[in-house]
């Protein structure tokens, strides 16, 4: 139990207590779309994305559990699951069957607390991928995922700063709802402004403030090009209105 972030709340009884763990190799499936909702999976080790496939093939990633997280919450309520897990890397997960957790839920009070818990986080989640949705920019939007994911990793103690990002940028680009290129072409972006710092999959966020500046931003962020095109054009306005000027008083 003490996995579970409640060791104020085990005791002899919590302590009694042991669940199965499992071990899923990269690329392969936890929870498959469509199958019974019958377990829950704390991830103990490693990381995974949540997919929804459509009826063309097309896989929607919908989340990114890392350690902590609990998958399958999907199924409450339902009696089967409506969207896979696919781990990222290799990976560790703690199975917790529904019925017995249902059944010694009521004699054991941590257990109810570890459903709510887990309840809650999933609900702040959703919260957290409405805010990123709702990003007038592809920048703003991977600014917010980087954000976000530098929380994740800093309350499991491991740096805010630099990021070990186990997903493709195609699950990245899956997830924000855009094109592969999109992502690139916003993380190249990011970098050519100094707020961060790519190696392959490592990402380090350099300045903090301009990009908590940037994920607040709610109409829009012209790109470099754009703005520079825009100065440009700008300058090009006020020179001819300036020669205009000048032409007009020669003739006077």
């Amino acid at each position: 139990m003490r996995w579970f972030g409640l060791s104020d709340q085990t005791g002899p009884a919590t302590d009694q207590i042991s669940f199965p763990m499992r071990r899923v190799r990269a690329g392969r499936s936890l929870v498959v779309e469509g199958q019974p909702f019958e377990k829950l999976h704390l991830v103990s080790g490693g990381s995974f994305k949540c997919v929804q496939t459509d009826l063309d093939g097309y896989e929607q990633v919908l989340a990114f559990a890392i350690h902590g997280d609990i998958i399958g919450l999907d199924g409450l309520g339902q009696t089967r699951h409506g969207s896979g897990a696919v781990a990222l890397e290799d990976a560790t997960v703690v199975t917790l069957p529904v019925a017995d957790l249902l059944a010694m839920g009521r004699h054991v009070p941590a257990l109810e607390v570890l459903l709510h818990n887990a309840a809650g986080a999933e609900v702040a989640r959703r919260g957290d991928t409405q805010y990123l949705m709702s990003a007038p920019s592809s920048e703003v939007r991977v600014a917010r995922f980087l954000l976000q994911f530098a929380r994740r990793q800093a309350a499991l103690g491991h740096s805010g700063r630099r990021l070990r990002m186990c997903m493709t940028r195609r699950d990245i680009a899956s997830y924000l709802g855009v094109a592969h290129e999109t992502v690139s072409r916003a993380l190249t972006a990011l970098a050519h402004d100094g707020c961060i710092q790519v190696s392959h999959r490592d990402i380090e966020l350099i300045d903090l403030e301009a990009l908590n500046e940037l994920q607040r931003v709610t109409r829009g962020r012209q790109t470099r090009e754009r703005r520079a095109d825009t100065a440009s054009k700008a300058t090009a306005a006020a020179l001819i209105k300036a020669a205009e000027a000048a032409q007009v008083s020669t003739l006077q």
